[in-house]
């Protein structure tokens, strides 16, 4: 009787566990489709608007909507919390980068406007580390 419940109890919370992954695994997917989805939006926008003042800073406010849909996603103070909350850090950092260039546009400055886009390169870099981090820990059991 005593073993009937043991190998129970370890079922149950093998399944428990497991729901946890699949839990994890559905919210990650959910995230990447919202992110997809709206980096794909803002690709098209950046084509289509050019490179003005004007359009940057329209690309700074999704960039700002974009990082709070993915602090909305970080439950938790996990590594794969942390690491969401960083990655919508990115995306106000990319739209404080973008207003900022729009700026010095606007201002004429060639050097700070140089800088920014240099910067900004930076910042894709990084998205890109963050992106598989992301990706490792969605994939973990």
């Amino acid at each position: 009787m005593l073993a009937r419940f043991a190998v129970t109890a370890l079922l149950a919370l093998s399944l428990l566990s497991g729901c946890g992954y699949f839990r994890r695994v559905g919210e990650c997917r959910r995230l990447a489709v919202r992110v997809n989805g709206a980096l794909g939006e803002i690709a098209a926008a950046h084509d289509a608007g050019g490179a003005t003042p004007a359009s940057h800073r329209e690309l700074a406010g999704r960039y700002e909507r974009l990082a709070r849909d993915v602090e909305a996603h970080s439950k938790g103070d996990d590594a794969l919390g942390r690491t969401l909350k960083e990655y919508s850090l990115a995306f106000d950092e990319t739209a404080r980068s973008l207003r900022t260039l729009a700026d010095a546009m606007e201002k004429q400055d060639p050097i700070a406007a140089s800088r920014l886009r240099r910067e900004m390169g930076n910042l894709a870099r990084r998205d890109k580390t963050l992106v598989a981090r992301i990706d490792g820990l969605c994939a973990e059991p």
